[in-house]
Parts: C-alpha cells; sequence; structure tokens
C-alpha cells in the first residue's frame, strides 16, 4: 500500500476503542467525586449537625432546597456556557466553586453561612460534572447513547458508596475534616479528568458511535444537528418530558434523608450508611444494563416504566424499619432497576427528541422548569419528620407523584430527532431544485 494511502487509513480509521467511551469511563469517575463525596454523602452529616449545632431537620433540609433552587435558576444560563464557551472550560470553573463551598461548609457554624455553602456547592455541581459530560456524550453518540450515559452514570450510583467511607472517616477525624479531606480527593481526581472533554467526533475523523468519516454516506449521524432553545420549547414534547423530570424532583430529599430515615426507622448509623453504600453498588451494573436496555428496548418506553418502579419502591421503602427487614430486598429490586433507568434515560431524552447541537441549553432551560418540585420535596419530608417524627408520609407522597411520570412520558407523540433528520434526508430534492429550510421542518413536527 503507498504510503500516503497508510497516512490516511490513520486519520480515518478509529481507534481500537473510540473515544468516546474513554469520555464516559472519566466522567463516570469524575461523577463518583463530585456527587459521591459532595453530594450523596452528604447524609450521614445530618446527625451530628442536629447534634452539634442545634438545628432542626427542616433548617438542613433548606439547604437542599437552595442548591436546588439555585440549579434551577442557573439552568439556562449554564447550558448557554456550555454550549458557547466549551465544556472542558465550564467543567473547570465549576470545580473551582465546588472545592470553595466545601471548604465553606467544614466551617460553618450558623445557618447563613451553612446556606452560603450549600449556594456556593451549587453553582460549582452545575457546570462540573454531570452537564459537561453528558453534553458531550450526546455529539459522541446516538444509537449507542443509552450505553454510553450508563456507564457514565455508573459514576453517580458508585457515589453511594461514599455514605459508608465518609461514615467511617467521621468516627475517626470528625465531620468538618471529612469534608475537607473530601475536597482534596475532588481537586486530586477531577481536575485532570476534564482534559477528556473533546466536542465533537469530528475533530477526530469520527462520526458518532465510532463511525469513520469516509462512511458518512451509510448512515452515520452528524453530531452538530439539533433543534435550538426556541424551536424546542414550542412543542408539546418539552414540557411533557419537563413534567416527567418533575414528577422524579424528590430525588434530593430522598438523597439527603435516605440515612436519617434509616436510623430513625431503628437501624444504627453504621448500618444505614452499609445499606446506602449496598444500595450505590447494585446501581454500579444495573446502570449500564439501563442504557442498553433503552437502546435496545426502546429509551421512551423504558424511560416511563422507570417512574411506576420507582413509586412502587417509595411506598415500600416508606414500611421500611428494621421489624420489617424482609421489605428491604424488595425495595432494592424495584426502586434501584427503576432508578438506575430513570437517571439513565432522562438524559438522552432531550437529544432524543431535540437533537444535541443544542443539548446543554435545552436541558438547562428545562432543568429551571422543573426546579419548584425539587425545591418543595426537602423541606417538605423535614416538615414532616418534625411534626410526625417520621419519613414514612413524605416519601409515601413521593411515590405517589412519580406515577405520574409514567403518563407523560406516554403521551409524547413527537418522533425522534434522527427519525426526522431521515425524513428530511429522503424529501431532499435533487441539486438545483429548491430545498426546505431548517425552520419549516423542525418547526412543523
Amino acid at each position: 500500500m503507498p504510503a500516503h494511502g497508510r497516512k490516511h487509513d490513520r486519520l480515518t480509521a478509529p481507534r481500537s476503542l473510540f473515544w468516546g467511551w474513554y469520555i464516559a469511563l472519566g466522567g463516570a469517575l469524575s461523577n463518583f467525586f463530585v456527587f459521591g463525596l459532595a453530594l450523596f454523602g452528604l447524609g450521614v452529616f445530618v446527625a451530628p449537625m442536629r447534634e452539634e449545632l442545634g438545628w432542626s431537620v427542616a433548617a438542613i433540609a433548606a439547604g437542599a432546597s437552595l442548591r436546588t433552587f439555585e440549579q434551577g435558576a442557573l439552568g439556562p444560563l449554564s447550558g448557554i456556557l456550555i454550549d458557547r464557551f466549551s465544556p472542558r472550560r465550564m467543567a473547570t470553573a465549576g470545580l473551582v466553586f465546588l472545592l470553595a463551598g466545601l471548604v465553606l461548609l467544614s466551617q460553618a457554624r450558623t445557618l447563613p453561612m451553612f446556606y452560603a455553602s450549600s449556594l456556593v456547592m451549587a453553582l460549582g455541581q452545575t457546570f462540573a460534572s454531570m452537564t459537561p459530560f453528558s453534553t458531550v456524550l450526546m455529539a459522541w453518540f446516538v444509537r449507542k447513547r443509552g450505553r454510553a450515559m450508563g456507564i457514565l452514570n455508573t459514576g453517580n450510583g458508585a457515589g453511594y458508596l461514599a455514605a459508608p467511607l465518609l461514615a467511617f472517616l467521621m468516627t475517626l477525624v470528625g465531620w468538618r475534616t471529612s469534608i475537607l479531606i473530601a475536597a482534596a480527593g475532588v481537586a486530586v481526581v477531577c481536575f485532570p479528568l476534564t482534559l477528556l472533554l473533546k466536542d465533537h467526533p469530528e475533530d477526530r475523523g469520527l462520526l458518532p458511535d465510532g463511525a469513520s468519516a469516509s462512511h458518512a454516506g451509510t448512515g452515520g449521524q452528524s453530531s452538530s444537528t439539533g433543534m435550538t432553545v426556541r424551536e424546542a420549547m414550542r412543542t408539546p414534547a418539552f414540557y411533557l418530558l419537563l413534567l416527567a423530570s418533575a414528577a422524579g424532583g424528590w430525588q434530593g430529599a430522598w438523597i439527603l434523608l435516605q440515612i436519617d430515615h434509616l436510623q430513625n426507622v431503628g437501624f444504627s448509623l453504621s448500618t444505614a450508611a452499609s445499606l446506602y453504600g449496598l444500595y450505590g453498588a447494585t446501581q454500579l451494573g444495573l446502570r449500564v444494563s439501563a442504557g442498553w436496555l433503552g437502546d435496545t428496548l426502546g429509551r421512551k418506553r423504558m424511560y416511563a416504566a422507570s417512574f411506576l418502579a420507582q413509586g412502587v419502591g417509595l411506598l415500600i421503602f416508606a414500611q421500611l424499619s428494621a421489624a420489617r427487614i424482609w421489605l428491604l430486598p424488595f425495595y432494592f429490586l424495584v426502586f434501584s432497576v427503576g432508578q438506575a433507568m430513570m437517571i439513565v434515560l432522562s438524559q438522552t431524552m432531550v437529544a432524543d427528541y431535540f437533537g444535541a447541537a443544542r443539548y446543554a441549553s435545552i436541558r438547562g432551560f428545562a432543568s429551571a422548569l422543573q426546579t419548584p418540585m425539587g425545591i418543595v420535596a426537602p423541606p417538605f419530608a423535614g416538615l414532616m419528620f418534625d411534626h410526625t417524627g417520621s419519613y414514612a408520609t413524605a416519601f409515601t407522597v413521593f411515590g405517589v407523584i412519580s406515577f405520574t411520570g409514567a403518563l407523560w412520558v406516554a403521551l409524547i407523540r413527537r418522533p425522534p430527532w434522527t427519525d426526522l433528520e431521515q425524513q428530511r434526508a429522503a424529501s431532499t430534492p435533487p441539486v438545483g431544485a429548491r430545498a426546505p429550510t431548517h425552520d419549516a421542518n423542525a418547526r412543523g413536527r
């Protein structure tokens, strides 16, 4: 083979492992530290905060509401900034704010200082990991998008394992020093991982899912197509997806108060934290499987089913106690499967229906509109506990709300974006004829 031919092959042939998988794996590790040490693990600090500082659960839960409010309010801006200035730059900036928030939290001795730390952490988490990595993955994958997001979200699932680690560390050095150690771990691991973020596969001579650019005419999909925010917001599908996301807006309350609930119904701190970590261990395989099932059986169908499974799981969790420990396997079986599917597939829906070109911006506006549920849920659960001494009522209500998510997803009638692209390609007139505009094709559906 001539030398110039071998050079051309090296430029266009995909590597032995598609770069998109490196992004997914690196994002999973980043998510473990960002979400595990800086979000999921914070639940172990609720009890010592109550004991040392005398704060009520409702007051502590209000910090989670503030984080949700700020993340929702910043959603549109964060999406626009990520699309404009690149995911890598915004991920780096987010990590700086996240670390500052953790340091501030470790020194909090008054509620205003605690709330200030929550706001700074929310600013960091908005940019630090999930949105930048998922934005890039939407461009790198189409057919295998569910599997890629499944791998990315194993990091979130593994984040639950941070709870028993932090609980053990807290027994050695106290909760304040534990937070500082967690911050150091985030800094050492996560900053280098941002270097993996490459905006488009075309930059490496590839198309989504690892296809060679030389095969662009054989069905490969471009990573640069999609609707604008304005176009997306003119479709019923946008608002139905919004309502479905709102039906899962209790997640923050469940994350923050799960360990305290288990302690309140008879489990020790070490046992509650271990169960929390064990739940996370189940998510490692389930989230990859959820992505594969979504790609195979249909992401919309499996996304709708996830809300039903979570609703049943929450009803079981509300009745779980040390005396009724036999409910634990049923809770793990139903809720963990449902949550794995919901977490993984909720992030593919925007790109599936509106394309990847403005994924971060559209998702940012959607997160802003679904914020109210995330704000109300944590203090509602805290108030229920402060008045009744139990979280059972709150988790029961959350379970009923979860059921509605399946309805909203089922009502979506818009074809996936890839189908619309294929329809436009099939209807493209011969060269020299006048082609329909993008707006006429996108907005009319």
